[in-house]
């Protein structure tokens, strides 16, 4: 798979998408599917759940602590090598929030990447735990990675209300200040923290680094979704949520709320001035590892939706380079919304992260 290197510095804004394009394509890649299939995956390993959904049991946890009111690790298994899955208490969401953990490399303080899913948060079994060699490429760092197993259709942000579906969503509280606290208990953190997100959580990555108030040294979006406030850009976030039954209403209001801004990291880019940018995204039409056939989830799905999270990647790398901000960009010559696509952008972000983590 080929692909063009970019290093913005500040310069001027050269791309515009058009509105009628934008839309057309959020409706044919995110929501214009059939029902939804259970366990949904391809052989390919496309995040078929963006159009598909999926049907899966809720993975067992630990019982709630005697006391509710602070992030806590409550079981901790074994799973292989240096992977192990905690059991994460969260007060905000009142429940328990498994999460996949690699350990470092080396004993010692390490920093804490957040390495988070895509639009089924795990749950739907499409995940860096199950879709990619994520462990060989973390095996010689000196960083503790942590994927939550939740979230679905969350866009991983502070709901605004309860969602009678997708119920009590409080994600941006638990990765920003509950799951780093509960894990600073048990595991020798030195401060540094990183956070990377594909697909539905490219943008919240983002988000995440710019209104925390923690630093972030490093943030990156793999074939994300970061334009969020646009109508192209409400369009898609709607989609998304509603893939999964839920009202995008209930997390962030109505057009025009100042959450939907808030939540935007294309309007936030000051605040990200002094973090490690990487972004990452495709055209859309299905290259070599993708492995597309006609008619497989790869090529009608995959294709469509890559198309339209490399739209939201470049309105994102335009309003960074109008600001003034740094930034990495690989905008690959082919590829479709594949983990082949987003395990190659992992590797290729570590240029951009391991330095700023100094992991």
């Amino acid at each position: 798979m080929s692909r063009r290197r970019h290093t913005f510095l500040p310069g001027p804004t050269t791309v515009a998408v058009t509105l009628s394009a934008t839309l057309a394509l959020t409706g044919v890649g995110l929501a214009a599917v059939a029902a939804p299939t259970a366990g949904a995956q391809s052989a390919q390993g496309v995040d078929t759940s963006t159009a598909l959904g999926f049907t899966t049991s809720p993975r067992p946890t630990a019982p709630p602590p005697a006391d509710t009111s602070r992030p806590q690790i409550l079981r901790v298994q074994p799973i292989e090598g240096r992977k192990v899955l905690a059991d994460v208490w969260s007060p905000s969401m009142n429940k328990a929030v498994p999460t996949f953990l690699l350990l470092p490399a080396n004993p010692g303080p390490a920093p804490l990447l957040l390495l988070l899913n895509g639009v089924g948060g795990g749950e739907d079994h499409v995940g860096w735990a199950y879709h990619t060699d994520y462990e060989q490429f973390f095996a010689d760092k000196q960083v503790l990675v942590a994927s939550p197993e939740g979230g679905r259709f969350s866009l991983y942000t502070d709901w605004q209300r309860p969602d009678p579906v997708l119920g009590v969503n409080r994600w941006h509280t638990f990765l920003d200040d509950e799951l780093p606290a509960a894990l600073a208990g048990g595991y020798d953190l030195n401060g540094t923290r990183g956070v990377i997100g594909v697909s539905m959580s490219g943008g919240p990555a983002l988000t995440l680094a710019a209104t925390s108030r923690h630093h972030y040294a490093a943030a990156a979006s793999l074939s994300g979704f970061p334009e969020v406030s646009t109508p192209f850009g409400r369009a898609a976030m709607t989609a998304m949520v509603a893939r999964g039954g839920g009202n995008v209403l209930n997390a962030w209001g109505p057009p025009g709320d100042p959450a939907w801004v808030h939540n935007d990291p294309s309007h936030n880019v000051e605040r990200l001035r002094g973090t490690a940018l990487y972004l990452a995204s495709a055209p859309g039409n299905p290259g070599p590892n993708d492995q597309p056939e006609i008619g497989s989830a790869t090529f009608s799905i995959g294709a469509g939706t890559e198309f339209a999270s490399d739209l939201g990647t470049r309105h994102m790398a335009n309003a960074l380079r109008a600001g003034g901000v740094p930034f990495t960009y690989d905008r690959y010559d082919n590829g479709a919304h594949t983990f082949a696509l987003f395990n190659r952008e992992l590797r290729d972000s570590w240029r951009v992260v391991g330095p700023a983590l100094g992991a």
